[in-house]
């Protein structure tokens, strides 16, 4: 959990869904050019179904960290 700790503290990442499991991703963080950290997230963080190999993002809107599925826009 530290991992996620230090992913939700910036402000955008890009994330992979590696593998689903009784309710918990294993993702893999990236938030640098290469900067990757690998944890866990509860499936219940995503505002989409997830699966193996899906693209996620991150970023803070108004203080507000929101995860949203897909490439982020350009």
């Amino acid at each position: 959990m530290k991992a996620y700790a230090i992913a939700v503290g910036v402000l955008f990442f890009i994330g992979t869904v590696d593998v689903v499991e009784d309710g918990i991703a294993h993702v893999e963080i990236r938030t640098g050019a290469q900067d990757i950290y690998e944890t866990d997230m509860p499936v219940d963080l995503f505002p989409c179904e997830i699966s193996e190999g899906d693209v996620f993002y991150a970023e803070v809107i108004d203080g507000v960290t929101e995860i949203r599925c897909g490439e982020p826009p350009e």
